[in-house]
């Protein structure tokens, strides 16, 4: 009896305004729906994706919202959504102790997304003639297991990438490891140009373990660099970075393999701080290039000079700085990334 009489209490206490809520979450036509709630101003939207990225947060005054992203395999996200009422309004659950409510939504394969994300690039590879009679080679080595197979496929600089680009397969079913001092000319080709690693559609979806070295073998030995592939997702969205022109002792070439139609911004700024103008270049989808520093961005440099670049669409800048008397190189691919070799899943 006490205990009727408390909730009575309670009830006859809440504010006239009082209103339930039961959001009613469901998932139809592409949208997150639910119930409008009288006294809500606002709908804060909470989007969990595991691990595969960070939460995100939105908000907004409708009773939806647009399920948009992209997913390489199918991935579920849940979508929890709370209402925002306005002041002396409460609110009375029927389910819960707040007004919130949850649903899980399974994404779809969307299929240009998985070809996009999996594979991993090697921005940068040849066999060509270097400097002071060296020879410029690429050196790649895979470790894998039998469960992976797939193709590695050259894309030629100075032309758009094609699926009928020269190409190889990898499998590690006779050995766990498979390696060419030379891979471009391992695959009859010379040049520069860029390298991607492709697990097949039915293999697991996973690129071997890569070791990959950049080199100039000369009459005095081999000097070069070793490179990390890079997973296009992290490159979705490009960072803005700077690069500083060295000394007359080191020589700087500058590149881009894009994946998709870009746009690069060029802030230059002179040794003493002065704006020294600006350039915009523009590359189709698949492209790769690197030439010289100057030549690649139209414009007479000295050492001291700082280039602010900005990237706007999906591409991979790198630049290489080269020491003259050994002609060593370094290649820079900014930023760094993670090592992580799985190319199965992603959603963005």
């Amino acid at each position: 009896m006490k205990s009727s009489i408390l909730v009575l209490s309670l009830l006859l206490a809440l504010p006239l305004s009082a209103e339930y809520c039961d959001l009613q979450l469901r998932y139809e036509n592409g949208q997150v729906r639910w119930k409008s709630v009288s006294g809500a101003n606002r709908y804060t939207i909470l989007k969990t994706f595991g691990d595969l990225k960070a939460p995100e947060y939105s908000s907004t005054r409708n009773t939806f919202i647009n399920v948009d992203e992209r997913a390489s395999s199918a991935v579920t996200v849940r979508y929890i959504v709370t209402a925002e009422v306005e002041a002396g309004v409460r609110l009375m659950a029927t389910w819960n102790d707040a007004c919130t409510g949850a649903i899980d939504v399974t994404l779809p394969v969307n299929e240009a997304f998985r070809k996009f994300t999996r594979r991993a690039i090697l921005p940068v590879v040849g066999s060509t003639p270097g400097a002071f009679g060296g020879q410029f080679r690429t050196s790649l080595e895979l470790r894998g297991q039998a469960a992976e197979r797939g193709r590695i496929v050259f894309h030629p600089a100075g032309k758009i990438a094609s699926e009928n680009d020269p190409s190889m397969p990898y499998s590690f079913l006779e050995s766990r490891v498979m390696a060419w001092d030379d891979v471009v000319a391992a695959m009859g080709q010379s040049g520069l140009g860029s390298l991607e690693i492709i697990p097949d559609d039915d293999s697991i979806g996973r690129v071997p373990q890569v070791q990959v070295r950049l080199y100039n073998d000369t009459s005095l030995g081999t000097f070069g660099t070793f490179a990390t592939p890079v997973v296009p997702y992290d490159y979705l969205r490009p960072p803005s970075f700077q690069l500083r022109i060295p000394d007359d002792r080191f020589r700087v070439n500058m590149g881009i393999r894009t994946l998709e139609a870009t746009r690069v911004s060029i802030l230059f700024q002179r040794p003493n701080g002065q704006l020294d103008g600006q350039r915009e270049l523009t590359f189709p989808a698949g492209w790769m290039e690197m030439k010289g520093v100057a030549e690649f961005v139209g414009k007479t440099l000295e050492p001291g000079h700082l280039l602010i670049i900005s990237v706007e669409g999906a591409a991979v800048p790198f630049y290489t700085i080269t020491e003259n008397r050994t002609n060593d190189p370094t290649l820079v691919v900014p930023p760094k990334v993670g090592t992580s070799r799985d190319v199965g899943t992603f959603v963005d």
